[in-house]
């Protein structure tokens, strides 16, 4: 059973082909930006909420909530500070008026914003840089390369200042403690490790390159992403409900009046069908997840 285990390296929408990952986070985050609409808004955040749970773990949607809070409040604040727009004038503020429209669109654009921000963090997880790569190689290898590369730089980097930051404690040169003078110097000496750290890594990475004959003559490509059955089925699923997503933007079923005053549609028939269909996109990966974990929990 051991070995079972170790077989598990991938799960959920991970072992799907890539082209049926990065189609399904188009289809989502598109709906999510293009929806400005309160039930839209509220279902892609709490599936975004509960498919980051499944796929990076109870300890990153911490993580993404304690930056995405603050960000929700700011933006839902900040609107009916700078927007007056509305007809109904709750109070004056600085002899402003702050109007219910402003800040109901406020509360709902900062939900639409927080979980854009949360579904590219599963985003991140599922379509490695491998799968982009695989994915537009071919069609913009250079454009490609250059992304995925910066993708995985940027983690790089915030583990390289952890053992940066680590190894200057060990020698009495925290950067948390001390006079504001004091720490400013220990951030600009860690900051210059970082510097130092980072053109000698692209150096490496050039040299590397340069080995392996990168631009040297037309590259030979080989991939381990074989489409089967299942991925065709996926796929198909996910075509179905992008059409759906697609046919409820051009209908104006997905957006809401919110100036002058909030306009509230009565829901049809074809109203709880869209919602139904909008839902079922959105748990997708978690159902996927789920049903992975049961299988592999048999197994033991």
């Amino acid at each position: 059973m051991d070995s079972v285990k170790k077989l598990k390296t991938e799960s959920g929408l991970s072992l799907y082909h890539p082209w049926v990952s990065f189609i399904y986070f188009v289809a989502v985050i598109a709906g999510t930006l293009l929806f400005i609409h309160p039930v839209f808004v509220a279902v892609s955040l709490l599936c975004a909420i509960f498919a980051s749970a499944m796929i990076n773990g109870r300890k990153t949607v911490f993580a993404t909530l304690g930056f995405g809070i603050p960000m929700f409040i700011f933006i839902a604040l900040a609107n009916p500070l700078f927007n007056h727009r509305g007809a109904t004038i709750l109070f004056y503020l600085f002899e402003n008026p702050i109007t219910l429209e402003a800040i109901f669109y406020g509360i709902v654009s900062a939900g639409m914003m927080f979980a854009a921000v949360v579904w590219f963090t599963c985003y991140n997880t599922v379509v490695t840089s491998d799968k982009f790569i695989y994915i537009f190689g071919r069609i913009l290898p250079s454009i490609a390369l250059i992304v995925s590369m910066t993708l995985s730089l940027i983690p790089r980097l915030l583990a390289q200042v952890k053992v940066i930051a680590d190894s200057q404690r060990s020698i009495g040169l925290d950067w948390k403690s001390g006079s504001l003078m004091q720490r400013i110097r220990a951030g600009a000496r860690i900051l210059s490790i970082l510097v130092s750290w980072a053109l000698e890594d692209a150096v490496i990475t050039a040299d590397s390159m340069r080995a392996r004959g990168y631009g040297q003559h037309k590259r030979s490509t080989f991939s381990i992403f074989r489409f089967g059955k299942k991925d065709a089925k996926m796929l198909a699923l996910i075509l179905v409900l992008f059409a759906a997503e697609i046919f409820t933007y051009l209908s104006g079923r997905g957006t809401m009046e919110f100036y002058p005053a909030m306009v509230f549609r009565n829901i049809d028939f074809i109203d709880i069908i869209i919602y139904v269909l909008y839902i079922t996109l959105g748990i997708l990966p978690a159902v996927i997840q789920i049903k992975e974990d049961l299988k592999w929990k048999l197994l033991k």
